[in-house]
């Protein structure tokens, strides 16, 4: 099943910040405090999303980085950011995305973590924790 608004110009919101790592990146979404991990092929083209894409532009970089056959996995990581609202629909010049490195390809993957940041992180005044000596 193709993306969402095919031709549907979509761009990362403004709080959506990434951490960049040598094996991808750390994806944070501010509004709702879930952070996901991206391998190097999902954090390319999360990448494309910054300045604004299309599925169909992100198909065609996807080809030319050599993702023949892969075309369901760039369809589910399309899906999957534009369902947890990590992008919105912009008007934006056409190609402004496509000036992305050519990477070593790999199936994408943006893997959710299952708990919030606030959830995770533990207040330095919280009186459960060890005191630093």
């Amino acid at each position: 099943m193709p993306p969402q608004s095919d031709h549907c110009r979509w761009r990362l919101r403004p709080d959506v910040v990434a951490t960049v790592l040598n094996d991808g990146a750390v994806i944070l979404d501010l509004r709702t405090k879930f952070f996901f991990s991206a391998n190097p092929t999902a954090w390319s083209i999360l990448q494309m999303f910054e300045t604004g894409a299309t599925p169909a532009e992100v198909l065609e970089l996807g080809q030319k980085w050599g993702a023949n056959g892969d075309t369901p996995a760039i369809n589910r990581l399309i899906e999957q950011i534009i369902a947890e609202g990590l992008v919105e629909p912009v008007e934006a010049p056409a190609g402004a995305a496509l000036a992305i490195p050519m990477i070593a390809w790999v199936a994408p993957e943006l893997c959710k973590h299952h708990e919030p940041l606030q959830r995770i992180m533990v207040s330095a005044f919280d009186p459960g924790m060890p005191l630093a000596e």
